[in-house]
Parts: structure tokens; C-alpha cells; sequence
């Protein structure tokens, strides 16, 4: 869709949990260093649950912060995305989120699309928008979450992916903007790398019931075939840098298609990419000949790998900076879902 619309962020927000577990931490639960934490992934602290909080509390925490910010009232919103991956239940965490703030009589439901899931809930939103816009004259809004406990599906004996994850929640209220705007969305999906990122299957796993608790004492197997994701970390880093890399130069050539506009990977002046780890965003700088500065990484720094929250905790990170800059965010995850939003920032 083109920028002629003015449909963007009118007001974002974030949750973190007060809990930090910092690599020191994980030295004393799986054999590993600080050293060797940082130098293989950037990351020196990530936000894990505690007592009280949970996928659904950290959800509409940020939403509650975006709606805030947005000046939207909650009865302003006819659509709610939220995109998890760790909503392990049913009905669904939009309805959850929807019935705490408030919303009534708006279209709500979950997307799973991995990491980037964030992503594809501001394409539907967007485009769902834009629809109406251009076919009633009607301005509507929306709100897009973005949300994941991993720590609830890590498997804290596993050095190579325990020290990657961390929790929290981000969103954005979508609706008609003066100055900025989204210009336009691409999403995908490439199957075929599916078995390279997965989560056991949960239905069919008996569960340990024992909750995580404030001293860090973490679940382990101890022979119980709990459901943990997996990860094929060195697959999982060429298939992804490949794909991020992708999806920036067919966002831009989606809007130059659409609009007759001539953008180039030069006219980019800032990326906020899926903070998955440092090596995988330093990568795609590097791919796309970007320098440090121009490429969001506070994210991997602070709160490690927070799946489908990354984009959205970025954007409250990145508040007020740069108005008026032509940014790209871009994502990938499991399925290998991935994608990637062109926009012009409102400041």
C-alpha cells in the first residue's frame, strides 16, 4: 500500500518483567561465561517472568502504554492482532487482551508467524485499515501487540539456547497520522526451513507442573519430555540474514511498484531489525552496507531475544528520534515466517 493513506503508529508501548537475569546468573545454572555469552551473542542482560506476571500480563501491560500514548480510546479500536507464539491455550490472547482494556465489538484474534509475528499483525491491521479507508471513507484504528514468554519453553540445561531468550511485550496503536505513516508491508512464509526452529509438540507432551521460581531455579528435562524448542543455530543464522536481507529490498520494491516511487536500499536511513542475536543483526549491517549507527542493536544488548516482542520494545527504545527518517523494521522466525514494514517515522 502506498503513503498517500496516512495510516501509521499513533502511540506505542512495552512491558519488560522487573526481573533480570544477567550472564552471571546463567554461569551458576548451565556451563557457560560471560565472555562466551557475550562474544557469541552480544546479549548481557534479558527480562525473565516472575511471580504474577505472565504471556497475558506482559500483553496488555504494553498495550495499555500504546493506548496511552496513542490518545485512542479503547472503544475507538475495531481490531486487535496480537502476534505470540507462547499463548499455549485457548481462546485466544487478543480476546484476553481486548476484554482487560476494554475493547468491545472489534475483530480480535492471535497470529503465530514465529519471531516476525509482530510484523504480520501490523500488515492485517494495515491493510484492513486501508480498506476501509478506501472503500467508506471511514477512519478506523487498530492495535498490534507483539508478545512471547520463551522463558516458559526454554530448555535451561541447553547452553546454546538458554542464553538467547528473554520475555516481554510490545505494541502500537495503528490508525490515521498528520506526519509518518507505514508505506508499505511485505510478509512470507518458506516452509521448507521449518524443521530448523520448532517447538515440541505440546498437546501431546506431558507437562511439568513445577513454576518457575524467584531463585532462578529453573525446570530441567530430569527425564520428563517437557516441550522446549529447538534450534539448528548455524542453519537458523544463514537462512536468516539471507531472508532479512531479501525482505528489505522487496519492501521497498513492493512500495516503488505500487506508488512509482524510485527508493533504494540508499534512501534507508535507519533499520530496526529482530533483535535475535548480535552476530545476526551485525550480519545483515554488514549485507546491506549499513553502518552500526543506522542499525538498531540496544534490543539483543539489554533483553536478549524477545521473539515477537523485539520490534515493538525497539520502537519504545528509538521514541522520539529521528522524526521524519525513512526506516525499515524486519523480522524472521520459525516456519521461516519473515517480513518487513517500510515506513516514514512521525517523530
Amino acid at each position: 500500500m502506498t503513503n498517500g493513506l496516512g495510516i501509521g503508529y499513533l502511540g506505542v508501548g512495552r512491558y519488560l518483567p522487573e526481573r533480570v537475569l544477567t550472564n552471571a546468573d546463567l554461569e551458576r545454572i548451565v556451563d557457560t561465561s560471560d565472555e562466551w555469552i557475550v562474544q557469541r551473542t552480544g546479549i548481557k542482560t534479558r527480562r525473565i517472568m516472575g511471580p504474577g506476571e505472565s504471556v497475558a500480563t506482559m500483553a496488555i501491560g504494553a498495550a495499555r502504554e500504546a493506548l496511552a500514548r496513542s490518545g485512542v480510546s479503547p472503544d475507538q479500536i475495531s481490531i486487535v492482532r496480537v502476534g505470540v507464539n507462547t499463548h499455549l491455550k485457548f481462546p485466544s490472547l487478543a480476546s484476553t487482551v481486548q476484554d482487560a482494556l476494554g475493547i468491545s465489538n472489534a475483530s480480535a484474534s492471535d497470529i503465530s508467524a514465529g519471531c516476525s509475528a509482530f510484523i504480520f499483525a501490523v500488515e492485517e491491521i494495515y491493510n484492513r485499515l486501508a480498506f476501509e479507508k478506501l472503500s467508506t471513507g471511514r477512519e478506523a484504528y487498530g492495535l498490534a501487540v507483539g508478545v512471547d514468554g520463551l522463558s516458559l519453553i526454554t530448555d535451561w540445561s541447553d547452553r546454546a539456547t538458554c542464553v538467547l531468550f528473554g520475555d516481554g511485550a510490545g505494541a502500537a496503536v495503528i490508525g490515521p497520522v498528520e506526519a509518518g505513516g507505514i508505506l508499505a508491508t511485505y510478509t512470507r512464509t518458506q516452509g521448507q526451513y521449518a524443521d530448523l526452529l520448532y517447538l515440541d509438540d505440546f498437546l501431546s507432551s506431558p507437562l511439568d507442573d513445577n513454576p518457575l521460581s524467584p531463585s532462578f531455579a529453573f525446570r530441567h528435562r530430569n527425564g520428563t519430555p517437557y516441550p522446549f524448542l529447538h534450534m539448528e543455530g548455524r542453519k537458523v543464522f544463514q537462512v536468516a540474514v539471507r531472508s532479512m536481507m531479501s525482505d528489505i529490498r522487496s519492501v521497498i520494491d513492493r512500495y516503488n511498484l505500487i506508488s512509482g516511487g524510485q527508493l533504494t536500499l540508499d534512501d534507508i536511513e535507519y533499520v530496526i531489525p529482530h533483535q535475535a542475536n548480535h552476530r545476526i543483526v551485525s550480519a545483515v549491517a554488514e549485507g546491506l552496507k549499513l553502518p552500526p549507527e543506522q542499525v538498531y542493536s540496544e534490543g539483543v544488548v539489554n533483553y536478549g531475544n524477545t521473539s515477537a516482542a523485539s520490534i515493538p520494545i525497539g520502537y519504545v527504545d528509538q521514541l522520539g528520534k529521528r522524526p521524519g527518517a525513512l526506516e525499515v523494521d524486519v523480522a524472521f522466525g520459525a516456519g521461516f515466517a519473515s517480513g518487513a514494514i517500510l515506513r516514514r517515522n512521525g517523530g
